[in-house]
């Protein structure tokens, strides 16, 4: 591929491809379509063919390449091909590989280079001839034989080779490199070299094709007889097997992790010095039975390797705790994998005492981790629920306006201060959580202090409002002696409300309310008192021999009725001297009224209910009010 073709476009040239070519071969398979999957790698279109059954036979095996090409050319010839992936004969190199679904290697895979002029019949028509086949009808030969031909994967040093050859054969005819190709790929060797066979006389670089293969010949042979272990006893055998038994006795017990390494590099030289004996050798088949053994020793040792990492970072990691939750989390699942490992050892390994010693050691560690993490969890759980809870109680101190409100703040700041306490000294949370617990506190105590005043402010309120209620329902029946000792209480009880309490306001205007209610029921229940006497002190008042006055009463008022001449001495005596008139010259009936005015104010004053004076013609006189202490004209 040239630089010309991008990367964009050979992605874009695949992808189209690929969708065409699976779309060509479902029309020809509708009800058992395989995958297929194409790459370019390397200067060759590799498409895959992936099944759900494998062909079991050759012929099998054909059918399906044979589908298989003929949708990938219909693809290509439906596909705008870049030029630039055309190699130098104008062919573009193609591997076809067929593979079952769910294994990660093809099992048969086949290649030619394909042409844009090629047919469906170039590729699967024999054209036979009568001469010697030209190299178009040997190219078609190849392809038509067998379908396609089956070719081995070839090694990197030969395919190394090929290429070495072919950039200093570059003025040489096409056909002689094509023969040299195929010693790279051994299944087109033979037509390549008849094709070879029979051009040979019109060759010019024949002499020097025969000394490079002679060269080739020599050097292979001088390779092979230098390889270790070729002829005679095998030494590498011998020392490949004292590394692996000195291995065994190091990893005996419970070795440390140096000595561990150290095995691993040990088994490792004896897989190479035994790897490098070649087939030849009549120690190959021994050879690939101890490289077997070594490489099940070494991949159970590997694990044991990985473990130790595992718990080596582990270990590193939970230094110097607390750590926060995350870090925790990464150390467990770090011995978690330390355990997995261990638990691949197979139990029949020589390393299973050595694996299962371990896999205790570490499970604990594991278990431990854990412990470790549900603590820190649950205290940063914890410390989070404080922080909520704490935020909650001060919007609520901030904004409370009722008892319940400040409950809901007191319950919210010993939530707070609760949860902080449960938080382990051990675990990081702890150190964030010490100033918020001196704070919360604080605000706990402050705010259990005003609920408590709030719950006496509350509890005093309602007492009063209570007592109250009981105070205006013995007014009701004239109980007034109850009725004071209500508002007495209920006075008392709305002056224990704190300051600066909710209540505080509304129970600073009640008192004067409540206090002139204990009033009234004083002087109602003086009333009653008086009332209960009233008639001896008003026969006192107004003798019936002596004809000064009558009267009757009501729980409102007394009412007198004078006779004459008391009438008009009393009319007198309390008028202005201005509106007074000619006064009476009676001596006696002056005395008897001065004492008759001095008894009606005392008894006034005594039932504290007014006295209206009247005359014998029921004409008002005046009223004596106990509240006045006088006499007034209404």
């Amino acid at each position: 591929m040239t630089s010309s073709t991008t990367f964009a476009a050979l992605d874009r040239f695949v992808a189209a491809l690929e969708h065409r070519i699976q779309e060509a071969i479902a029309e020809r398979s509708p009800t058992s379509s395989p995958t297929i999957r194409c790459r370019y790698q390397q200067g060759r279109l590799l498409v895959l063919s992936e099944d759900e059954v494998a062909a079991a036979t050759a012929a099998e095996r054909d059918e399906r390449f044979a589908a298989l090409a003929l949708a990938m050319n219909q693809g290509l010839a439906a596909t705008e091909l870049p030029e630039a992936l055309l190699d130098d004969n104008g062919e573009l190199p193609v591997r076809l590989y067929l593979r079952q679904r769910g294994n990660a290697s093809p099992y048969a895979a086949r290649s030619w280079g394909w042409q844009p002029a090629d047919t469906v019949a170039d590729l699967f028509d024999t054209a036979e001839s009568d001469g010697v086949p030209s190299h178009e009808d040997a190219r078609e030969s190849e392809i038509s034989s067998g379908s396609l031909v089956l070719l081995s994967k070839p090694s990197d040093d030969d395919h190394e080779d090929a290429i070495t050859a072919a950039q200093s054969w570059s003025a040489a005819p096409l056909r002689v490199w094509q023969a040299v190709k195929g010693v790279a790929e051994p299944e087109r060797f033979r037509h390549h070299w008849q094709r070879l066979s029979t051009d040979w006389p019109d060759l010019p670089w024949r002499s020097v094709v025969g000394l490079a293969i002679a060269g080739v010949t020599v050097g292979a042979i001088a390779y092979g007889i230098t390889r270790p272990c070729t002829f005679g006893s095998c030494e590498r055998r011998q020392t490949a097997s004292d590394l692996s038994q000195e291995t065994l006795t190091a990893l005996a017990g419970n070795p440390r992790p140096d000595e561990v390494r150290s095995a691993h590099q040990d088994l490792q030289k004896a897989i190479r010095l035994v790897a490098a004996i070649p087939p030849w050798s009549s120690h190959y088949d021994s050879a690939q039975a101890d490289l077997l053994r070594y490489r099940t020793q070494l991949s159970d040792l590997e694990w044991i390797i990985a473990a130790q990492k595992n718990a080596t970072q582990a270990s590193e990691k939970s230094q110097n705790p607390p750590h926060p939750v995350t870090r925790w989390v990464e150390v467990q699942l770090l011995w978690q994998k330390a355990v997995n490992h261990l638990e691949r050892v197979p139990a029949d390994s020589y390393l299973a005492d050595l694996a299962n010693q371990k896999l205790k050691e570490y499970g604990a560690n594991y278990a431990t981790i854990g412990e470790r993490l549900a603590v820190e969890e649950s205290a940063e759980a914890n410390l989070n629920e404080a922080i909520e809870a704490g935020d909650l109680a001060a919007a609520q101190t901030a904004s409370a306006t009722t008892l319940n409100d400040w409950r809901v703040a007191q319950r919210e700041w010993n939530r707070a201060t609760q949860a902080l306490s449960q938080i382990p000294q051990s675990t990081l949370a702890y150190k964030e959580a010490q100033p918020l617990l001196s704070d919360y506190r604080g605000q706990a105590v402050q705010t259990r202090t005003r609920v408590t005043f709030e719950q006496a402010g509350e509890r005093a309120y309602r007492d009063a409002l209570a007592a109250a209620t009981q105070a205006q329902a013995a007014e009701q029946a004239n109980q007034w002696t109850q009725a004071v000792n209500f508002w007495r209480d209920a006075y008392a009880q709305m002056r224990q409300v704190p300051k600066n309490t909710l209540r505080y306001t509304d129970a600073q205007g009640q008192l004067s309310s409540y206090q002139a209610s204990l009033k009234q029921a004083q002087t109602k229940l003086k009333q009653a008192v008086a009332l209960q006497s009233i008639d001896a002190d008003l026969a006192t008042l107004c003798p019936l021999a002596a004809g000064i006055c009558t009267y009757t009463y009501s729980p409102q008022q007394v009412e007198l009725i004078l006779r004459e001449p008391y009438d008009s001495a009393i009319r007198q005596s309390i008028s202005p001297p201005s509106t007074q008139g000619r006064l009476t010259r009676n001596n006696a009936v002056i005395e008897e009224t001065h004492e008759l005015v001095q008894n009606i104010m005392q008894l006034g004053n005594q039932v504290q209910l007014p006295i209206a004076l009247y005359d014998e013609n029921r004409q008002f006189i005046a009223r004596y009010k106990p509240e006045y202490g006088g006499f007034v004209k209404n």
